[in-house]
C-alpha cells in the first residue's frame, strides 16, 4: 500500500473546487516531493443515456479514490469516496459499490439509498428495474425505486443482450431456471426448468435474446463426468434441448477454461462449445522438450499460444440433436462467420517455418447450415491475424501482401477489394514489413460496404461494385480521422479464435477522433454525411465518453501545463467545462511546452520541447533528451508529479527541478536504425542548442526498451551528451535476433525482418548490417558515464543484454553503473523498485548536469 499523503476530506474538497477559484490564493511555490500526493488522475467512467449526467473518478496514489457524479451544466454533484463500478439507470438513477454496500442515487431528488452486502447488481436497459444479488443469495428487484420482488437461494442472474429481461438460477432441493421480463409485473416471472441434484451455470444468450445455452451439471450420485450436459432453452416456443457430453465420445469432458466461449449462431440453430479429450497416459509435463528443426513454430511458441492437442471445438444442432467436431489436431483454430452459418478452420502454425509475427495459413471453409457439412480448401495463403468474417456473415475478408480480398460465402467468389484504392498506409506505419493498402474500420448493414482508413481519411468500399467513396477530408489539412466506439464497445468483436469489426451506420452517423499530424492539435468530430467539429484545438483532447443516441458527450482536455478538465460536448454548442482536476497546480511554478522543427538528411522532423518551471530567459539550463521513435505527439500531455516510475521519466518533476526536456522524432532508414537514431537525436539537440536555451555541456540522453537500444548505440557514436541512461535495451543484435521473446514464445527474428528493427535481410544474408547496428561492437568508443538499468525477470528484452553491455564496458574500463531490479520485468512494477529508480536517475542527472556530488553510490561506482 502506498503512503496516504492527504486526508479523504482534503481529496474530496479538491473535487468540488474550480480551477479559477483555486487560482485566487497565495503566491506560487516550488514543487516538492511531499506535494506529489495531492495530485489525482481524472478517469471518465460513463455517461447517462442522453448525456445529462457523467460519472468520473479521481484516482490517487494513496488509493483514496473518489467517484463523482455531475450534471452536464456542472450545477449538481455527488461524491462517493471509495466508490467503484458506477453505472447509470438511463437518466433517472445512478448506482455504485462502496465496499459491499450499494449506493443508489435518485438523480431527480438527490436521495441516496444504501443496500448492504451486495455481490452483484445491474439496471435494465430502460433504467426502471434494478436487480441486486446479495451475499446471502437473496435477489431483490426494484421498479422505479420500489422493491417488487425478493427471491431466496439465487445463485446467479444473467441479462439478455438487450437488457430487457434475465434468467436467474435457484439452488434448493431442486435447482431451477427462471425467466423474468423487466416489465415490473411479478406474475410474468416464469419457471423454465426444475430438477433435483443438478446445477445450471455458465449461461450464454443468443444475440437477439430468443434462446440461451448453459451447462447442466449433476450434483448427486451421477456427478462424475457423464453427468454433464449442454442445455439449451428457446423462449418463443418454450422448448428445451439437452446434449449429454458423454454422447460425444469416450473420454470427452467440458473444457472448463473455454466455457466463456460458448456461442450461439444469430438464428439460434447452432451452439458452439469446446471439449477436451482426456488421455489416460497423460502424466503431466514431458520429461524432455523436443525442439524440431522443421517445426513451423518453435516449441516455446507452441506451448504459449497453441490450443492443447486434446482440445476441440464442436457444433451442436439442438433441433435435430446432431453434433460435429469442427477442429482437429491439424486444424486446431476456428472462426465463425458473423451470423454463425459458416466457419473457417485453420492451422495457425501455417505450413512453412515462421519468421514473421503471424504465419501464412490455409483456410478451410465449412458450411454449417445443416449437419451435412461441406468443406472446400481455398488455395490462398494469407496472414493468420488478417483473416476475418464480415459482420453480417456474407464474406470472409483476408489480406495477401498489401492487397485485401473478400470471399463471398454463397457464391464462393474471390474479389480484390483494394483494386480501386490508390492510397497506402506509408506515413503512419514506418516499421518494416509489407504495408497493407488500408486498415479496417467496420462494416455497414447487410455487408453492403467495407469502411477502411488510409493515412488520414475514412473511405467506403462498395462490395457490390468495388466502388470507392471518400467520407472525410483530412489529407488536405493533414488531419487523421478515426472512428470512436461508444463507451463499453470495442474496435474488434471476438468470435472464437477470430474477430470481426463492428457494424457502422452511414445513416445514423458516428464520431471521429481527429489528430493533426504536424500541428498536434487533437479533438473530436461528428459525422453525418460530412464531418463537423465538436472540439479541435492545440491541446490533448482524449477519452470521448458517450452512449448510443446520447445528445451530450464528454471528453478530457489537457495541456502539459493545464491539468485535465472534464468537458461536455454537443453539436452546434460551445464546449462546457464540467470539472477541472488538480486545482492546486496553480499554486506551484509549472513548466510549458512547444513544438520545434528541425531537418535531418533532407527530412523535416518535429520534437516536443518542455520548458523548466519558473523559466528565466537569462539563464542557461541543463537538458534531458528522451527518445523512442516518434515522441513529439506527447507535447500536450499532462503528467502528474510522482516518485512511481515504471521506466521512463516524469516530465513534471524534471521541469520542476530546473531541466529542459526534449522529446524528438526519429525518421528511420532501412538497415540503419542506429545511425538514424543518432542523426535525428543529434539534429534535434543541436536545434535546441542553437535556440540559446541550454548549456551545451549539460545534456543527458535517456531511453527505455527500443529507446534503451537507441541510447546505447548513440553513446558509442558521440560525446555530445554528458551522460547516458540506458533502460532495458538490446545491445547485441546478433544474440537478440537469435533469442526468444518469452512473452509470446516467438523467435525474435520477426522484430528484425518485418517490424521495429527495419532490416531488409536476414542475419546471415546481412551479417555486417546487424553488427554495424550493435552497440556492443562499439563499446570501446563510449566516452561518457553510463547508467544501465534492467529488470531481472524481463521477458521482452532479456536482462542478459544489459549484462553483456555492462561486461563490455567494464572490461574496457569505462565509467558506468548497472541497476538490476529483482522481481521486475520489462517495466518496473514493484512500488519500492519504482521509487528507488526514480530517486537514482534523478540523483544521476543532478550529479552530471548540476554538479551535485552528494550521492555516494555514484562516487563509489565510477571513481
Amino acid at each position: 500500500m502506498r503512503d496516504i499523503n492527504s486526508s479523504i476530506f482534503f481529496i474530496i474538497f479538491f473535487g468540488f473546487v474550480s480551477c479559477s477559484l483555486w487560482g485566487q490564493v497565495s503566491p506560487k511555490k516550488h514543487l516538492a516531493e511531499s506535494d506529489y500526493g495531492l495530485w489525482s488522475t481524472l478517469e471518465i467512467k460513463c455517461a447517462s443515456a442522453t448525456g445529462d449526467w457523467v460519472c468520473y473518478n479521481l484516482a490517487y496514489e494513496s488509493k483514496s479514490d473518489t467517484l463523482f457524479v455531475r450534471d452536464k451544466s456542472a450545477k449538481k454533484r455527488f461524491a462517493f469516496p471509495k466508490g467503484t463500478h458506477g453505472v447509470f439507470g438511463r437518466d433517472n438513477r445512478f448506482a455504485c459499490l462502496v465496499g459491499s454496500t450499494l449506493k443508489v442515487l435518485n438523480l431527480k431528488t438527490g436521495f441516496i439509498k444504501a443496500i448492504d452486502s451486495v455481490r452483484k447488481f445491474r439496471f435494465s436497459s430502460d433504467g426502471h428495474t434494478l436487480v441486486v444479488l446479495k451475499e446471502n443469495q437473496q435477489l431483490v428487484l426494484e421498479r422505479k425505486g420500489l422493491a417488487f420482488a425478493e427471491i431466496e437461494r439465487v445463485t446467479g442472474f444473467y441479462f439478455n443482450p438487450s437488457g430487457t429481461g434475465m434468467v436467474y438460477t435457484i439452488a434448493k432441493e431442486k435447482a431451477s431456471l427462471h425467466y423474468c421480463p423487466f416489465d415490473g409485473i411479478q406474475e410474468h416471472f416464469e419457471k423454465l426448468a426444475s430438477e433435483k441434484d443438478v446445477v445450471f451455470e455458465n449461461i450464454v444468450w443468443q444475440q437477439n435474446g430468443a434462446s440461451f445455452v448453459c451447462l447442466k451439471r449433476d450434483t448427486g450420485p451421477k456427478k462424475e463426468n457423464d453427468g454433464v450436459r449442454l442445455y439449451c432453452y428457446r423462449l418463443l416456443d418454450k422448448r428445451e434441448f439437452e446434449l449429454p457430453i458423454k454422447s460425444t465420445g469416450e473420454g470427452n469432458v467440458i473444457d472448463e477454461k473455454m466455457v466463456s466461449k460458448f456461442t450461439l449462431s444469430h438464428d439460434g440453430k447452432r451452439v458452439f462449445f469446446y471439449l477436451r479429450a482426456v488421455r489416460l497416459s497423460d502424466n503431466g509435463k514431458d520429461v524432455v522438450q523436443i525442439w524440431n528443426g522443421n517445426d513451423t513454430w518453435i516449441y516455446s511458441q507452441t506451448e504459449r499460444e497453441a490450443h492443447p492437442e486434446n482440445q476441440f471445438c464442436y457444433v451442436w444442432w439442438p433441433d435435430g440433436g446432431q453434433f460435429l467436431k469442427l477442429t482437429t489436431a491439424e486444424r486446431s483454430n476456428i472462426m465463425l462467420s458473423g451470423d454463425g452459418q459458416y466457419a473457417i478452420t485453420y492451422n495457425p502454425k501455417g505450413v512453412k517455418t515462421q519468421f514473421e509475427f503471424n504465419n501464412k495459413i490455409e483456410c478451410f471453409v465449412l458450411d454449417l447450415k445443416s449437419p451435412d457439412v461441406g468443406s472446400h480448401l481455398q488455395e490462398k495463403m494469407c496472414l493468420a491475424d488478417e483473416v476475418m468474417p464480415s459482420f453480417g456473415g456474407k464474406y470472409f475478408l483476408y489480406r495477401i501482401d498489401e492487397d485485401w480480398f473478400v470471399y463471398e460465402l454463397l457464391t464462393k467468389k474471390h474479389s480484390r477489394v483494394s483494386v480501386n484504392f490508390q492510397r497506402k498506409l506509408h506515413l503512419l506505419n514506418t516499421r518494416g514489413g509489407v504495408k497493407p493498402a488500408f486498415s479496417i474500420a467496420g462494416w455497414t448493414a447487410h455487408d453492403a460496404d467495407l469502411l477502411v482508413y488510409d493515412d488520414f481519411d475514412l473511405w467506403a468500399i462498395s462490395l457490390k461494385d468495388l466502388g470507392v467513396k471518400r467520407l472525410t477530408k483530412g489529407r488536405e489539412k493533414e488531419i487523421i480521422f478515426r472512428i470512436v466506439p461508444s463507451t463499453g464497445q470495442t474496435k474488434k468483436i471476438p468470435i472464437l479464435d477470430g474477430f470481426t469489426y463492428p457494424l457502422l451506420s452511414l445513416e445514423k452517423g458516428f464520431y471521429l477522433k481527429a489528430v493533426g499530424r504536424r500541428s498536434k492539435a487533437t479533438g473530436y468530430y461528428g459525422w453525418q454525411g460530412t464531418a463537423y467539429p465538436l472540439l479541435f484545438e492545440d491541446k490533448a483532447v482524449t477519452d470521448l465518453c458517450f452512449t448510443e443516441g446520447s445528445l451530450t458527450l464528454y471528453c478530457k482536455v489537457e495541456d502539459f501545463n493545464e491539468s485535465p478538465k472534464l468537458v461536455a460536448l454537443a453539436k452546434n454548442r460551445k464546449p462546457v467545462e464540467v470539472f477541472c482536476s488538480n486545482p492546486q497546480q496553480s499554486s506551484y511554478y509549472w513548466g510549458s511546452s512547444k513544438l520545434i522543427d528541425y531537418e535531418v538528411n533532407g527530412k523535416l522532423l518535429q520534437g516536443a520541447l518542455f520548458y523548466p518551471a519558473n523559466y528565466d530567459a537569462h539563464k542557461k539550463y541543463p537538458m534531458v533528451v528522451y527518445i523512442y521513435e516518434e515522441m513529439s505527439n506527447h507535447v500536450h500531455n499532462y503528467v502528474n508529479p510522482s516518485v512511481y516510475n515504471g521506466g521512463g521519466l516524469n516530465l513534471s518533476v524534471l521541469t520542476s527541478k530546473g531541466y529542459f526536456v526534449l522529446y524528438p522524432d526519429i525518421a528511420y532508414e532501412t538497415d540503419y536504425v542506429g545511425k538514424s537514431a543518432t542523426d535525428c537525436t543529434i539534429g534535434a539537440t543541436q536545434k535546441v542548442i542553437e535556440m540559446g536555451l541550454i548549456d551545451k555541456d549539460k545534456i543527458a540522453l535517456m531511453g527505455h526498451s527500443f529507446g534503451g537500444y537507441e541510447t546505447a548505440f548513440i553513446a558509442t557514436q558521440t560525446d555530445l551528451f554528458a551522460t547516458v541512461i540506458v533502460g532495458a535495451g538490446v545491445t547485441d543484435l546478433v544474440s537478440s535476433y537469435l533469442s526468444v521473446g518469452w512473452n509470446n514464445g516467438r523467435a525474435e527474428i520477426w522484430r528484425y525482418e518485418s517490424d521495429q528493427w527495419r532490416m531488409s535481410k536476414s542475419l546471415y544474408e546481412g551479417m555486417e548490417v546487424y553488427l554495424k547496428n550493435s552497440p556492443i561492437m562499439f563499446a570501446d568508443q563510449v566516452k561518457v558515464p553510463l547508467l544501465i538499468w534492467t529488470g531481472e525477470l524481463d521477458r521482452q528484452v532479456h536482462y542478459y543484454q544489459s549484462i553483456a553491455f555492462y561486461n563490455a564496458l567494464r572490461r574496457l574500463g569505462k565509467k558506468q553503473i548497472m541497476l538490476v531490479y529483482p522481481e521486475n520485468r520489462h517495466r518496473l512494477t514493484n512500488d519500492k523498485s519504482q521509487i528507488d529508480f526514480t530517486r537514482r536517475y534523478e540523483q544521476w542527472l543532478d550529479y552530471f548536469l548540476k554538479g551535485d556530488t552528494s550521492p555516494k553510490w555514484i562516487e563509489n561506482g565510477i571513481n
